[in-house]
């Protein structure tokens, strides 16, 4: 008898506390929720706003994958227009201004890492994670040192290739590669020695590489302007002025989908403009 009332006590305090539960939105239902209501405010530009919300979906359920990227993805997006701010300070000559910018962009994208990082060791099989390191890496890359710079180039690569290996359709992951070896391929012999002799080494990323890899983001996501705007960086910089500008026409051509569209629509204007301009004093 007394050990079928042991055994009967924590059944029946569990039944009690189920029972007691209050009635509502469960943690995924709420988060998914949260995820909802982030993404219609991303949309619309409205960051924080997106933030405050996939913070809440993670904070209601952490295991949340979707809600974890999301929120390392907006800290991006406000990192990025922190960044734009330092630098549309400098062109003023507000150096106080462009500092403060610049120092809050830093820690935005710090914040992001550590977003990254987390989702990637919390969901190693999944490309989120490994994506959202890649990309923060880049973002983060121009406040580090020469050696950390480095080592942020290969961290980039491997994530991206991860993230591609477990995702084969996932565009910005192609992006991101095809943007880190056009920045790499403008290295000189001696640079990429002594990264080799003293950190191990760059990745070994060429302009065409860089072309192919942003071809195929462009192809498996051709809506999107990014991708259009980045190859025709590669293309321009390959001296490649006429097909550069047919991928800056069709940047142009699609709506913003991110905040740093609308600043890229800026310059992709003036490249375009730029290229007809010499293409016209050429005939």
């Amino acid at each position: 008898m007394r050990g079928w009332v042991t055994l009967a006590a924590p059944m029946l305090a569990l039944a009690l506390a189920v029972l007691l539960v209050p009635q509502g939105p469960t943690a995924v239902t709420e988060a998914a929720a949260a995820i909802a209501r982030g993404d219609a405010a991303h949309a619309a530009f409205e960051l924080e706003a997106a933030r405050q919300e996939y913070a809440h979906a993670l904070a209601v359920d952490p295991a949340r994958v979707e809600a974890h990227a999301r929120l390392a993805h907006v800290t991006n997006d406000l990192g990025e227009d922190a960044r734009a701010r330092a630098t549309d300070a400098l062109r003023r000559g507000d150096e106080a201004g462009a500092e403060a910018a610049g120092a809050e962009a830093r820690a935005l994208f710090e914040q992001a890492l550590a977003l990254a990082e987390g989702l990637r060791r919390d969901a190693p099989s999944r490309p989120e994670g490994h994506y959202a390191l890649a990309s923060t890496l880049g973002n983060l890359t121009p406040f580090l040192s020469g050696t950390e710079k480095v080592r942020a180039a290969r961290r980039i690569d491997e994530a991206a290739r991860r993230a591609t290996e477990l995702d084969p359709c996932l565009a910005p992951a192609y992006a991101v590669l095809g943007i880190t070896y056009r920045e790499l391929s403008s290295l000189g012999g001696f640079v990429r020695g002594v990264a080799r002799a003293a950190l191990g080494g760059l990745p070994k990323g060429t302009l065409e590489d860089s072309e192919w890899l942003l071809r195929a983001a462009a192809a498996l996501d051709p809506d999107d302007p990014f991708n259009r705007y980045q190859l025709a960086l590669t293309l321009e910089r390959q001296g490649r002025l006429e097909e550069a500008a047919a991928q800056l026409e069709r940047a142009l051509a699609r709506p913003d989908r991110e905040p740093r569209d609308r600043r890229n629509r800026a310059d992709a204007a003036v490249r375009l403009g730029r290229i007809r301009e010499l293409d016209s004093s050429r005939r």
